[in-house]
């Protein structure tokens, strides 16, 4: 009897023991299991962060950048649809919109490139970048033949910010279209004691720009010595651009360059710059 009780007493023991270490494994699997899922939920309250705060920002960053790359590209259409959608998250981007007009007005809409030349002109009080757009507008009526409407904009755009010469070259040259050649060299008397080089034409795309618009004033000026030197100029800073624009323009019977069709010096001049031989 004594013995029976004994032998139970030792497998209670170590029931009791068993059952404890059972439950001790259990809290521990439990822990375990609670942590890791805690560490997943601060994860995804992590990632939702990203997306809802930064992920928007983004996106309208990506559409003007994406508009500007199209309409470089020349595929206009689509360059006003991204351009378009960014204007929904961020009206009052001017550039935006003076980047939409010049996509309409290369796709010959003036009419919707005017609306947003306009609307750009509104929504900034920059006299660098007003001027930017009057010159813009300018030039919508100067491919329209409508050189005394493009006259008074470029006067305009000078008197929003006289440090960059361009916008006197550009009057220059309507007064060479008008005919008025005596206006058009006290113009460029002017232009001739500025410096062609300014900060937002000698790291971009219009590196050379005042060159060529010189030449093609000259041109109408019959000055032969001064187009061969601003030619030379505009292709030496930004030869792919103007080389290509220069052969555009001869054939076009509405330019000043195209008198220079033929021209033997030209042609060696465009096979340097264009890495040709001749």
């Amino acid at each position: 009897m004594v013995l029976l009780l004994l032998i139970d007493k030792g497998q209670i023991s170590k029931l009791v023991t068993f059952i404890s270490r059972l439950c001790f494994l259990s809290c521990v699997l439990l822990l375990s299991l609670g942590c890791s899922k805690k560490i997943v939920l601060q994860k995804s309250v992590f990632d939702f962060d990203n997306l809802s705060f930064e992920q928007p920002v983004s996106s309208s960053e990506n559409l003007k950048e994406k508009g500007i790359r199209l309409a470089r590209e020349k595929t206009f259409p689509e360059a006003i649809e991204c351009l378009k959608k960014y204007t929904e998250t961020e009206p009052k981007d001017f550039s935006a919109y003076n980047a939409m007009a010049i996509s309409y007005k290369n796709i010959g809409d003036f009419a919707q490139a005017m609306k947003y030349f306009e609307k750009a002109l509104n929504l900034t009080t920059v006299p660098e970048e007003r001027a930017k757009i009057l010159a813009n507008i300018g030039n919508l009526y100067y491919l329209t033949a409508k050189y005394q409407a493009a006259l008074g904009f470029y006067k305009e755009a000078t008197s929003e910010f006289d440090r960059n010469p361009m916008y006197m070259i550009l009057i220059a040259r309507t007064f060479v279209v008008l005919g008025d050649y005596d206006r058009a060299r006290k113009v460029l008397a002017v232009v001739d004691g500025k410096s062609l080089k300014t900060d937002d034409l000698e790291n971009g795309e219009d590196r050379g720009l005042n060159n060529y618009l010189l030449a093609e004033i000259y041109t109408g000026l019959n000055d032969e010595k001064d187009v061969y030197k601003n030619l030379a100029a505009a292709l030496k800073a930004n030869s792919i651009r103007f080389s290509a624009k220069l052969r555009q323009d001869m054939k076009d019977e509405k330019n000043l360059f195209y008198t220079l069709q033929g021209d033997r010096r030209i042609e060696k001049m465009l096979a340097r710059y264009s890495g040709q031989t001749k």
